[in-house]
């Protein structure tokens, strides 16, 4: 071995700039590769870990009316794990003349503050969170941002609109009208939002603070309350849909029960983002590939030009072992080395993933350390050429 480690740094002094352009070259085909794979991944996780990081509900309970009681009694059950209320409310976008306000949009406000905040947490993207305290503060998502040209710290002008009171889809009487001004905090992501699956999660979204909910102009323009159930591992939706029908008779007023099964429109979104996480992997095996065939021959025309030294190290005594643990230490060096280098070009360029959709919906971007799948490409760059190789290496030294 003393033969065999005298050898390594006589070769590495004589040609360490041909040996350090090889470890060069394996590390950025590899950190391609690497960054790649580990997009794929993270691209494909970025919904769910959202959905987790924002403890998302799973199951939309809408009453019939606004039920404290009732309410409570669906925060009970032992399938909820988490639960928001809300009261969505008829308000508009002041239209410009005499026109039809534009109420094609969702306002809510949690009068418990969950929503937003614990349950449905919105990711903010711009400016702050709103005071809870404060009735004429709100954050907004991107697409009223962008819309109606708002940004962290300006005003945003409201219609609220009242019902006439007649019966059940009376048209509401504009006479009755007023304006809201509320100052915009942040601009936030929400959950449901970042694929929208269905026509209401495409509508521009308001969320308005706890103190606005205690207001009376917002006793006015109610126009129906929520319930967001997050549930338990396992739990069924349909089990949890029945029980709240049940809960519900004891309370005419908040019958009839209407509920949304949230799962679906995850899966769906899931689905959207999925075909960018599938081409990432594509593109990270077929360059892995094909940098396996390049490097390959390159380190195969550097092991046959370091054989040439051979016959000279077997007439001062080298065994064909000691040639051929000459050979792979060579080789080793430089895949050692070439995945070291990957690895830490996957961990600079990891702030360039995920991609598309997801890359919205990336709870915590900026770097990241996949330590197992770091790992295991680090293995596989250092060890694949090696295998690959070694028969070349024993040919050689024969």
């Amino acid at each position: 071995m003393d033969t065999v480690w005298l050898a390594l740094r006589a070769d590495l002094r004589r040609n360490w700039r041909a040996l350090l352009s090889l470890v060069l070259l394996l590390g950025l085909a590899g950190g391609v590769v690497l960054t790649a794979a580990a997009g794929a991944r993270r691209t494909d996780t970025a919904y769910p870990r959202l959905l987790n990081w924002a403890n998302a509900a799973q199951l939309d309970v809408v009453p019939g009316a606004i039920v404290p009681p009732y309410f409570a009694a669906l925060a009970q059950l032992p399938q909820v794990t988490a639960m928001s209320s809300a009261i969505q409310y008829n308000l508009g976008l002041p239209a410009s003349g005499a026109g039809f306000p534009n109420t094609q949009l969702e306002a809510f406000a949690s009068p418990d503050g969950t929503l937003g905040v614990s349950v449905d947490r919105v990711k903010i993207l711009q400016g702050a969170m709103f005071d809870p305290g404060v009735a004429n503060q709100v954050v907004i998502d991107p697409e009223l941002a962008a819309m109606e040209h708002l940004r962290p710290g300006s005003v945003l002008r409201m219609t609220g609109i009242p019902y006439n009171g007649a019966a059940e889809g009376a048209e509401p009487d504009l006479s009755l009208a007023f304006r809201l001004y509320f100052l915009v905090t942040g601009i936030a992501l929400f959950d449901d939002q970042v694929v929208p699956t269905t026509v209401t999660n495409q509508q521009p979204r308001i969320l308005l603070t706890p103190a606005f909910s205690r207001t009376g102009a917002a006793g006015s323009i109610v126009y129906l309350p929520t319930a967001g159930l997050r549930l338990g591992l396992g739990t069924s939706p349909a089990s949890v849909t029945a029980r709240a029908r049940t809960l519900a008779k004891p309370y005419p007023a908040a019958q009839p029960i209407e509920t949304v099964n949230l799962a679906d429109e995850g899966a769906a979104t899931q689905r959207a983002i999925r075909p960018q996480a599938v081409a990432l992997a594509i593109f990270a095996g077929l360059a892995g590939l094909i940098s396996l065939a390049v490097l390959g021959q390159l380190l195969a025309r550097q092991l046959a030009l370091d054989s040439a030294e051979f016959p000279i190290l077997r007439a001062v005594g080298m065994t064909r072992g000691s040639l051929l643990a000459l050979a792979m230490a060579r080789l080793a060096l430089v895949t050692v080395a070439g995945a070291a280098v990957a690895v830490a070009i996957a961990i600079v360029a990891s702030p360039l993933m995920p991609i598309g959709s997801a890359r919205l919906a990336e709870p915590d971007p900026g770097v990241e350390v996949n330590v197992a799948l770091l790992s295991v490409g680090f293995a596989v760059i250092a060890l694949l050429p090696l295998a690959v190789l070694a028969p070349a290496a024993w040919r050689v030294v024969r």
